[in-house]
């Protein structure tokens, strides 16, 4: 299976369109987001033509910190803000999701994402991306393990983290564990997976 991955949109319709069209000349299966596409805290412009992209085009996903207010819990404020289609898509969204092998969540495995604290980091300086992994390496033993939220590409297995930039592809290898942090579509990123062949490719969305 070959996913089109993104991650914090942000409200970003214009990257976003352009990583829809990448992944339609790669032919992926679906599209996956992991958090953050709209963003509550922002001017809702370009929120509702996000979420319009993306359910029309089948994605699935899951919520993030920025992004928590619209899938569960939502107040009369943002339903005044935002348009019902947008809330039913993101509705849709869940804590975590599991496909061909693959974990996908906002931040890693070891919090609860139904507590909307825990998907921000009040308390995390410096930030420590190998800590995050090893307790995402201890809460869930699937050997795929995909997170946003960070704004940046990384990756580690449990011996250590992989010297990865997101310049290049990265190749998942049979029977080894990773964690991987996938760079936002707010900074012109979005990544490509073919499940089958272990291969992530990195790739840009900004406007040619």
């Amino acid at each position: 299976m070959r996913l089109g991955i993104v991650t914090d949109i942000h409200n970003n319709y214009t990257n976003l369109s352009r990583a829809l069209e990448v992944f339609r000349d790669r032919q992926v299966d679906r599209v996956v987001t992991i958090g953050d596409t709209c963003d509550a805290f922002k001017p809702v412009e370009g929120a509702d033509a996000v979420a319009s992209l993306l359910a029309k085009c089948g994605a699935v996903g899951v919520w993030g910190n920025h992004d928590f207010h619209l899938c569960r819990k939502v107040s009369s404020l943002c339903r005044a803000k935002f348009a019902p289609a947008t809330l039913d898509f993101m509705g849709k969204m869940q804590p975590q999701l599991e496909i061909d092998g693959c974990y996908f969540s906002h931040k890693d495995a070891s919090i609860d994402a139904h507590d909307v604290e825990q998907l921000w980091d009040f308390e995390e300086e410096p930030l420590d991306l190998w800590a995050r992994s090893r307790a995402a390496f201890a809460a869930n033993q699937c050997d795929r393990q995909f997170m946003g939220h960070y704004h940046c590409w990384w990756a580690a297995t449990p011996s250590g983290p992989i010297d990865w930039d997101g310049s290049e592809s990265l190749t998942l290898m049979p029977h080894e564990r990773y964690v991987i942090v996938i760079a936002g579509v707010f900074q012109g990123k979005c990544a490509v997976l073919d499940t089958a062949t272990g291969t992530l490719d990195p790739l840009d969305c900004t406007t040619p």
